[in-house]
């Protein structure tokens, strides 16, 4: 039995209104997606990952129509039935309440898969790291789907806290909540050991990058702490879980997607290795090809590794009689004054 201290047609209300602020943000960030790869892509982009995002938008846009629909039913074209707006939304079984839970369920599947596709993708390709997640995407699967059967056959079943419901909703929970958090930690794990390889450098020289891997991991905890507040309200029957349900069905669009994005601009871990890879072999090259003038040394620039940013021209190194500059007055060797190259 739900617990009383907030109704039912409340919160239904108030979840309906909290999950289209979050289209809102839905749709600005598959704009910006659309926008990048039409006006600013770098990288050749996946089909599946475009597609998969496509229907991630595709199936949030359909579930928060089918809340908004529900709303207009259940205060408006159904108010004076037996119950009011209450009993419309305690009904598990109508048509558009199985349609919205199949959807969440797709769509968190395949925003689960998004992450761990962007986990497989910063461990370098190195699958064995995600067994674990894809088994728990398959588990996901079962019980979501499972769930969208039971839910279309309850027809004298007016609570998703009932008894036979509880044990597939809390399955499907908890099983997204588990791979999130073990995805989340393989990526900050495989974060911090890149930046722990690298002396701690990259959080300095690479800040710009940091803050974006770090946004990315914070956006998953977000989601992370999402589940855990649904799957607490859940069991504690409270009618309140409404309003952490239907706004987590843009969630799961939302964060896949800003992974998705953030792929697309090459802001990711293997970058890191391949950034701070580069850094050291300029460093190297650079260090090689000096020559001491006038008590000064100078860093003859490569082609290819101008430090004004260009691609073309360059100078190689050449040999001066004043490689070591004698000090007039002392008669002694004067040490060349390094001077420091920006990369």
């Amino acid at each position: 039995m739900a617990v009383a201290f907030i109704p039912l047609d409340k919160a239904y209300l108030t979840a309906i209104w909290l999950e289209t602020l979050l289209y809102g943000i839905n749709v600005c960030l598959f704009c910006s997606y659309v926008y990048i790869l039409r006006f600013r892509r770098a990288r050749k982009i996946t089909p599946i990952v475009f597609w998969v995002a496509v229907f991630m938008f595709c199936f949030s846009t359909i579930h928060v129509s089918l809340g908004f629909c529900r709303l207009i039913w259940g205060f408006i074209d159904l108010r004076n039935q037996p119950g009011g707006p209450g009993a419309y939304f305690s009904d598990v079984s109508t048509p558009p309440n199985v349609a919205k839970v199949t959807i969440h369920s797709v769509n968190s599947i395949l925003g689960d898969s998004i992450v761990v596709w962007r986990c497989w993708h910063v461990w370098g390709g190195e699958w064995r790291v995600c067994v674990l997640p894809i088994l728990l995407i398959i588990a996901s699967a079962v019980c979501g789907f499972s769930q969208a059967v039971i839910f279309a056959e309850a027809k004298t079943v007016h609570s998703a806290f009932a008894n036979e419901l509880e044990r597939w909703n809390g399955s499907l929970f908890s099983l997204s909540l588990v791979t999130n958090v073990v995805v989340t930690t393989l990526i900050a794990a495989r974060i911090w050991f890149i930046t722990r390889e690298s002396g701690g450098s990259l959080i300095n020289s690479q800040f710009r990058y940091t803050k974006v891997l770090v946004l990315i991991i914070e956006s998953a905890m977000v989601y992370s702490a999402a589940l855990v507040i649904e799957i607490t309200l859940y069991f504690c029957g409270s009618n309140a879980f409404y309003i952490v349900y239907d706004p987590i069905a843009q969630l799961t669009g939302i964060v896949p997607t800003t992974i998705i994005v953030m792929s697309v601009l090459g802001l990711s871990a293997v970058d890191f290795e391949t950034n701070a890879a580069t850094r050291r072999e300029r460093r190297t090259m650079q260090m090689s090809t000096m020559h001491f003038e006038n008590g000064k040394t100078t860093v003859m620039s490569l082609p290819g590794l101008g430090t004004d940013n260009t691609t073309s021209g360059g100078s190689y190194p050449t040999t001066n009689d004043s490689t070591l500059a004698i000090g007039k007055e002392s008669g002694q060797m004067k040490l060349p004054e390094v001077v420091e190259s920006r990369v």
